[in-house]
């Protein structure tokens, strides 16, 4: 006799969550900073990236079409110097990012501010400098990401 078990351990990948919760389509607004507006274009990429890619949305630029919609109003990026030569010159900094989500779903508004942080190193070069400030800048969009999809996927457990 011959018996087949088939046994499930009830995970469900955090994208799963998010699609639970997040119907689509998904339209996604950032407000442009007027000092530094290509860092909105970043942020904007991003989430777009990140719902296409972990979440498998579909994203619409029709505003009264969607179903959910992602709001950031206000977000910043900020520079604090960590070590200096010795002539005084910083050598090192950290880029903090500080994003507000607005998330408006057909039965509920909820917002979060998420702050992430990455570090970076001044080259000696100024071209080489300014790639490794915005590369910086795309992580800790990145990194607030991240934060926002645990969050949303946080939120669909408890929905």
């Amino acid at each position: 006799m011959t018996m087949l078990v088939i046994s499930g351990c009830g995970y469900k990948p955090v994208a799963q969550y998010g699609r639970d919760l997040l119907p689509d389509p998904v339209y996604v607004d950032v407000k442009l900073s007027g000092a530094e507006p290509q860092n909105g274009i970043y942020l904007k990429d991003e989430i777009i990236r990140t719902l296409k890619t972990q979440f498998h949305e579909k994203v619409t630029a029709d505003r009264s079409g969607a179903l959910s919609k992602i709001i950031v109003p206000t977000y910043t990026i900020k520079y604090s110097p960590l070590t200096y030569d010795l002539n005084g010159y910083v050598t090192r900094y950290r880029v903090t990012t500080s994003i507000l989500f607005q998330l408006e779903l057909p039965d509920r508004n909820v917002s979060k501010q998420i702050v992430s942080s990455e570090d970076v190193s001044i080259q000696s070069s100024s071209l080489t400098s300014s790639a490794a400030r915005d590369a910086a800048i795309r992580v800790g969009i990145r990194k607030a990401m991240d934060q926002f999809i645990a969050w949303v996927a946080e939120k669909g457990i408890w929905k």
